[in-house]
């Protein structure tokens, strides 16, 4: 599958494939070693959400959200935050809250690796069961738990 680099999640990687930019501001990128066929992982998201940074081999990179949607990568799966879930299976692949957070979410049986199934999605607002228990999660907490389509 194609996106945009604004389309993946932290931790998420992809494989670049086009940049859909006019030639010299595409050889500017490919000076930075953003370039076709490279693996790029996101890796951090400043507070407003632009500019994102990339890591390429050893490097991070800085790119502007509008620069970024012009840079194509392809991915094997999509990740997504449990809040933009629907009703279905998931596999929890990253907890990005802080360490209170994540002992809460734990204490709850959700921990990266485990398997959890999304029986309704009400704006944000899961009914979630995890273990045969069912839990109730507000759009906050959702936001903060990255998951994959089983």
């Amino acid at each position: 599958m194609v996106i945009p680099l604004t389309g993946l999640k932290i931790g998420m990687d992809g494989t670049i494939v086009r940049l859909d930019f006019d030639e010299n501001i595409k050889e500017r990128f490919i000076a930075m070693g953003i370039i076709p066929g490279k693996k790029i992982t996101y890796v951090h998201e400043s507070p407003f959400g632009d500019p994102m940074v990339f890591k390429i081999e050893d490097n991070k990179i800085m790119i502007r959200k509008d620069e970024a949607k012009k840079i194509f990568v392809e991915v094997s799966e999509e990740l997504l935050f449990l809040y933009e879930a629907n009703p279905g299976k998931y596999e929890v692949i990253s907890l990005q809250g802080g360490l209170l957070f994540k002992k809460e979410i734990e204490k709850l049986n959700v921990k990266i690796g485990s398997k959890i199934e999304v029986i309704s999605n009400n704006y944000g607002k899961l009914n979630i069961k995890v273990n045969g228990n069912n839990l109730l999660l507000g759009k906050g907490r959702a936001r903060k738990i990255l998951v994959r389509r089983l």
